[in-house]
């Protein structure tokens, strides 16, 4: 039923439990696991802590990185084939751009992310992405 399944993840409990879910449909269905972690630029502002911007974003993408290794190496161990992407954009456009182009065939992710609520149920990038992706999306 599923060849491909993408789980995007930003890192906190609610994505990791979308992560699981995850894991365990594209176990059942022999499918591929396409783990994407999407860095916000517009959510960073500039820190002291780095000499720019730039060198920000990208310790953010090595900590995005290491993140979806770990869920990648995990996949492995449990004989799933997986990838995994680290992207910067828009979270929610940059989900389902990335399901359209990598013709993925359902979308599980967790109801909440690390920015919070914007409805009583679900985070806004993941209302969001049920409004725009151009395939089914479990929310969990």
């Amino acid at each position: 039923m599923y060849d491909n399944i993408l789980v995007p993840t930003d890192g906190s409990d609610h994505a990791a439990r979308g992560v699981d879910h995850g894991l365990d449909l594209a176990a059942a269905h022999d499918a591929r696991l396409h783990v994407l972690f999407v860095v916000d630029e517009s959510v960073y502002g500039t820190t002291p802590a780095f000499s720019s911007y730039e060198a920000f974003l990208e310790d953010i993408e090595e900590r995005a990185e290491e993140l979806t290794e770990a869920v990648v190496e995990e996949a492995t161990e449990r004989g799933i084939d997986a990838t995994m992407s680290v992207l910067r954009g828009v979270p929610h456009d940059t989900i389902c751009d990335y399901a359209e182009e990598a013709d993925i065939d359902v979308i599980v992710m967790g109801k909440r992310g690390a920015a919070g609520v914007e409805a009583p149920h679900f985070g806004s990038v993941t209302n969001r992405v049920l409004r725009g992706a151009p395939v089914p999306v479990v929310p969990v």
